[in-house]
């Protein structure tokens, strides 16, 4: 079952991880951290997300592969917002069907209005 305001955050690095956590938190979403693939896809099963915003350069698995199982599960419509350092974003975020990208270094705000703009619906 999907709330509205849940967001999954996909991201290996623990302050990056906590601070977009904090940041989306303060908006009033409901945000579940995972710092690899297999722990999203885990945190996936009982809930679907709203929104996804994943790391593409994960430990354990890589972002495609976690999209891929995402969408697997929870429709090609689940909107995925990439983040990656990677010089090449616009191309990969096509690549794994996302709704748009963030490229790190990223502002903090410019992230949230990104989340709630690509949110589905808004209470």
């Amino acid at each position: 079952m999907s709330d509205a305001r849940a967001v999954l955050v996909v991201e290996d690095d623990p302050m990056i991880r906590g601070l977009i956590r904090s940041a989306l938190s303060d908006e009033g979403l409901d945000v579940a951290v995972a710092g690899d693939g297999r722990g999203a896809l885990q945190l996936a099963q009982t809930r679907r997300p709203a929104l996804v915003l994943l790391d593409l350069m994960l430990p354990d698995m890589t972002g495609a592969s976690v999209a891929a199982g995402l969408k697997s599960r929870h429709g090609q419509d689940l909107p995925i917002i990439v983040v990656t350092a990677d010089g090449r974003a616009a191309d990969k975020a096509a690549a794994v069907g996302a709704v748009g990208y963030l490229i790190k270094p990223f502002d903090v705000e410019h992230l949230v209005e990104m989340v709630l703009r690509r949110l589905p619906t808004r209470p």
